[in-house]
């Protein structure tokens, strides 16, 4: 992260519900939010049982305690077999809704400075601490801490820390895994073996020491757990952190900080850049794409000026909707088209510059001979927009319906189905109103006595048509439609001699 830029971690609860926002230089990064039972699952320690083994996807499916089986690949080598018990840990939430969790026996124990791995051995120290000297002093420090039967992974924020702090930390990470396991050998179905922090104090153990200049909330418990933490030095002594009382205040802490406004705009399909160009943002099963537009561009003296200016605030701020959106997988990026080899290579720079600032994994894979930016990022719990909305109930995610003509048509063709099965009329079409008014544009392909109802309330896709016997009145409001040939009448008849 640019170290003039400030960090800020703003943290709501309410009944049930934790939401937390990280803010860098006032501008909204990172939202997160959890519920107090059924939330996200990565990081849970889970005791399964494996329900099935699928050589031919490496993989097996194991039943940990929640509606859907956990996806488990398997390590080269590694045999399991139906029925057996076994430790995971969850890894990320799946591309879809409809697949389980994602799971791993490589278990990790993450500290403030380190994350422990039972059953491993060796010491390795972050690749986000670029000092060589440093790197080998972290190293020796931890390498004399860790305890037999385990590896140890230090993590990025450890500046002023030291050997004593490390083996403390050791203990503590220690002494977890073992309680968990004590648990698990007294456990007689899957479930839940160790529940990983909540979202507050997750967020505070890992943001501490990476810029974290303020720490602002609006649960009282919140800031004794902070307050806590810093009397045991796990945040550092300069982090300010504050109480918003919402009810003095008269007002609600995310409003307050226009928080709000920021979430509703990291929803939205298109994204406007300060010089006038636009990203477009869609999620599909395999990828998210970015499409970047110049828009209202029109600064620049050439168009590769132009392109190149475009393209450089199109990636430093796709960098920051996927870390706000939380995407993960596959993401690509529709470039300007730039001719340049230099202009290329300042774009890739500067996406490799925007993903540095992003504590999720990120690889900037390059430019495409088409000019298509690739990257992925490691997935984590479930996207922005999955957990904020839910699939329409009209277009079924598809984000498109049919026209009223069609559906018109569609009611037209069945009522003729009818008629040609040899049932016979009247036959009455309950549909939308603008598709009623289709049908009564619309000629009858057939002779049969046949009349289009508007039915407030129907799903503007639906239409139901039902045969009434000879002796039935059409329902009021109903309109009869015209057949062909006696439109066709009608039609010689007005034309005159």
């Amino acid at each position: 992260m640019n170290a003039m830029e400030k960090r800020e971690l703003v943290i709501e609860r309410s009944p049930g519900y934790i939401r937390a926002a990280v803010l860098e230089e006032g501008r909204l990064c990172e939202l997160h939010d959890e519920r107090e039972e059924g939330g996200a699952r990565t990081e849970t320690l889970f005791y399964g049982r494996v329900q099935a083994v699928r050589p031919s996807l490496n993989a097996a499916f194991v039943e940990i305690g929640l509606e859907l089986n956990a996806f488990l690949p398997l390590r080269e080598g590694e045999v399991l077999r139906g029925g057996q018990w076994l430790i995971v840990q969850g890894a990320a939430q799946q591309s879809t809704q409809t697949k389980g969790l994602r799971v791993s026996r490589k278990i990790q124990l993450a500290g403030r400075f380190l994350v422990m791995v039972p059953g491993e051995s060796g010491v390795h120290v972050s690749q986000k601490v670029r000092d060589p000297r440093r790197r080998q002093e972290l190293y020796r420090m931890a390498q004399s801490v860790c305890p037999e039967g385990y590896a140890l992974i230090v993590r990025t924020a450890t500046e002023g820390v030291t050997a004593q702090t490390l083996e403390a930390e050791a203990r503590e990470l220690d002494e977890r895994w073992k309680a968990a396991v004590r648990k698990s050998l007294g456990m007689i179905r899957p479930g839940v073996l160790m529940a990983r922090e909540t979202l507050d104090m997750r967020l505070v153990r890992d943001l501490a020491g990476q810029g974290l200049e303020r720490i602002v909330t609006n649960s009282p418990d919140c800031i004794q757990a902070v307050h806590a933490a810093m009397q045991e030095g796990k945040i550092a002594p300069e982090t300010r952190a504050e109480f918003f009382d919402e009810e003095k205040r008269a007002q609600r802490l995310f409003d307050a900080l226009n928080l709000e406004t920021q979430i509703e705009r990291a929803l939205r399909r298109r994204i406007w850049l300060p010089c006038g160009g636009y990203l477009v943002i869609d999620f599909c099963e395999a990828m998210t794409v970015i499409d970047v537009n110049s828009g209202k561009m029109t600064q620049g003296t050439d168009v590769e000026e132009t392109a190149l200016r475009v393209n450089l605030e199109a990636v430093y701020e796709s960098a920051r909707q996927i870390r706000l959106r939380d995407v993960g997988g596959i993401v690509i990026i529709d470039l300007i088209d730039m001719q340049e080899e230099a202009s290329r290579d300042a774009v890739i720079a500067a996406m490799k510059e925007a993903a540095a600032q992003d504590r999720v994994p990120v690889s900037v894979e390059g430019l495409t001979r088409l000019g298509l930016l690739e990257l992925t990022r490691r997935r984590g719990d479930a996207q922005l927009g999955r957990n904020l909305r839910t699939t329409c109930s009209c277009c079924h995610g598809l984000g498109e319906v049919l026209s009223s003509e069609e559906v018109a048509r569609r009611a037209m063709r069945q009522a003729h189905r009818m008629v040609l099965s040899g049932q016979r009329g009247p036959f009455v079409i309950r549909c939308g109103a603008t598709a009623a008014q289709e049908l009564e544009k619309m000629a009858l392909p057939m002779e049969a006595e046949v009349y289009a109802l508007a039915a407030p309330g129907y799903h503007r896709e639906k239409f139901d048509i039902e045969q009434m016997g000879e002796e039935k009145s059409p329902p009021q409001g109903a309109k009869r439609l015209t057949p062909v040939t006696l439109r066709m009448r009608d039609d010689e008849e007005n034309a005159g001699p």
